[in-house]
């Protein structure tokens, strides 16, 4: 695609509820203008200026619009995630921008989750991402390589609806008995839960009238069915996301990297034209982000101004020189 042709498509997918014609983000007039000499566009009734990308998650954006779509299309085609690093050196972009851009996406596949709650045959299963330091190779024979840790250690609670058109939902939690509250508040009660062997799941019989669990120590599935391994896929596409593709990631942003991985694994038999169209689609809804517009030109939060206190001013010193008499 050339640029007036990405320019053309995006706009079309931004204004396909006006079937491709420009409308205002600010109070929704169709009566517009657009600029000769400028890419922008003018309300009749409000008088406001806009882009194509004002009011979108790419506002005040700098990249060309080719390399936008080209980079929602390599992002949406890496089956474990795409890094960073590699999407900058692709387009021949800025690492940081790189960075940003992905983020934003990531923010796109979190706002497509499910509001509505899980039914059916619900799994639920949690792994275990950052927080543990390589041993040594000497004097370490026989000990754990998950024995030190550094704080950063999260556990990323998925609940995995079963069968066709499942959804799926993610949070990141301290541990995994903090997660009880959001499986009540997204897990119907009428569902059918099925956890591992935790006695910490052991509370879920309160609240669901049929919970199965599965004792790995012993079995992988049970004969009647009872299993959780479409859950187990789910966290294993989590930790190639996190040791093949992106080696570290911050708990801050933990949570953006699993809405990513629960949005692939929910479409994962989506066609990557499908993909493309449903992330640039979901982008061009999607308002401008509040936590990634001028990510690195954030400054720390400054205190509040005081009004200085002025000294009052010293009585002038008059100085007569004229002759005594």
């Amino acid at each position: 695609m050339s640029e007036s042709e990405a320019k053309a498509a995006f706009r079309a997918v931004r204004f396909a509820d006006n079937g491709g014609e420009p409308f205002c983000p600010h109070c929704g007039a169709d009566a517009v203008y657009e600029f000769k000499s400028r890419a922008i566009f003018k309300c009749k009734a409000c008088e406001k200026q806009f882009s194509l990308t004002s009011g979108t998650i790419f506002a005040s954006r700098k990249l060309y619009f080719a390399d936008i779509l080209t980079a929602i299309a390599l992002f949406v085609n890496g089956v474990n995630g795409v890094a960073a690093l590699r999407l900058s050196r692709e387009l021949c972009i800025n690492y940081r921008t790189a960075f940003v851009l992905t983020h934003k996406l990531r923010e796109v596949f979190g706002a497509m989750a499910t509001a509505e709650q899980l039914t059916g045959v619900v799994e639920i299963d949690g792994a275990v991402v950052g927080g543990s330091k390589r041993l040594g190779n000497i004097g370490n024979k026989g000990k754990s390589p998950r024995t030190p840790k550094n704080g950063k250690e999260r556990n990323v609670v998925s609940l995995r609806e079963r069968g066709q058109g499942g959804r799926t939902l993610t949070f990141v939690v301290g541990h995994e008995k903090d997660a009880l509250g959001a499986i009540l508040k997204h897990v119907h009660s009428s569902a059918t839960v099925v956890t591992d062997e935790a006695a910490h799941w052991n509370v879920l019989h309160l609240h669901f009238d049929k919970v199965h669990h599965v004792n790995h120590s012993q079995e992988w599935s049970q004969r009647n069915g009872v299993h959780t391994n479409i859950v187990e896929s789910l966290n294993s596409r989590l930790r190639r996301n996190h040791r093949g593709v992106h080696h570290r990631i911050s708990p801050q942003y933990l949570h953006a990297y699993a809405a990513e991985v629960a949005w692939r694994e929910d479409f994962r038999r989506t066609s990557n034209g499908q993909q493309f169209m449903m992330v640039l689609g979901g982008a061009a809804r999607q308002p401008i982000s509040r936590d990634w517009k001028g990510y690195w030109q954030r400054r720390g939060e400054r205190p509040p101004k005081q009004p200085r206190e002025r000294t009052p001013r010293p009585e002038p010193i008059v100085l007569d020189f004229r002759p005594r008499v």
